[in-house]
């Protein structure tokens, strides 16, 4: 295997909560899992590292364990890189691209009762965000949201706020197609916002 493929999927693994904040990727284990030398092993974990994703310990790495603090901050983050995104992009906003966004987030809402959850969630807010023409600006927001999802897997928050945010998906649209943008903005940071509380109300209670 090659080191990508095994990134691959260990991201996968990642990305599912399979893998848990703080848990150790042995070189050697991992070696021997995939039947490969350490070599390709070292190179994927190098690739996973480059993302954000884990860090490079001795012999080995770490999955990312993040404070309360920290996922805050990423969420302030994602909240000031989206929501002027979406700005930008509603004024590029066509008839075309919004009977795609809406068949995206059709699509979406069949995919949000499926693993294909996270896929379905940023191919809906990608098909808005690519209209703002930001491409570093999307990669950015693009590296954010997949840590959010990392924590988002292993703390289970998901399937509780679903309706929620699915109905947020679709007001945000119904703003979009009226050109109302700064009810599309506020329906966006409170989207986020939402997610960011709901999320860290579970990382403090599973740690007291």
């Amino acid at each position: 295997m090659t080191p990508e493929a095994i990134a691959s999927e260990l991201r996968a693994e990642l990305m599912a909560g399979t893998l848990s904040p703080g848990a150790e990727l042995s070189q050697v284990m991992l070696a021997d899992r995939f039947g490969v030398s350490r070599i390709p092993i070292r190179d994927a974990l190098r690739i996973l590292a480059g993302e954000g994703l884990i860090e490079m310990a001795h012999r080995g790495a770490k999955v990312i364990a993040l404070r309360p603090a920290e996922v805050r901050e990423i969420y302030d983050l994602r909240v000031l890189l989206e929501c002027d995104v979406l700005r930008r992009a509603a004024r590029n906003m066509t008839s075309t691209a919004l009977e795609e966004i809406e068949r995206v987030r059709r699509k979406s809402d069949l995919d949000a009762g499926t693993p294909d959850w996270a896929a379905g969630d940023w191919a809906f807010h990608r098909a808005i965000y690519v209209l703002g023409d930001r491409p570093r600006q999307l990669a950015m927001i693009e590296s954010l949201r997949r840590t959010c999802q990392m924590f988002v897997s292993a703390y289970s928050t998901m399937p509780a706020k679903k309706p929620r945010w699915l109905d947020d998906h679709r007001r945000l649209v119904e703003h979009l197609r009226r050109k109302a943008v700064d009810e599309a903005v506020l329906t966006l940071q409170e989207h986020l916002e939402g997610a960011a509380r709901h999320l860290l109300e579970r990382m403090t209670a599973q740690r007291t």
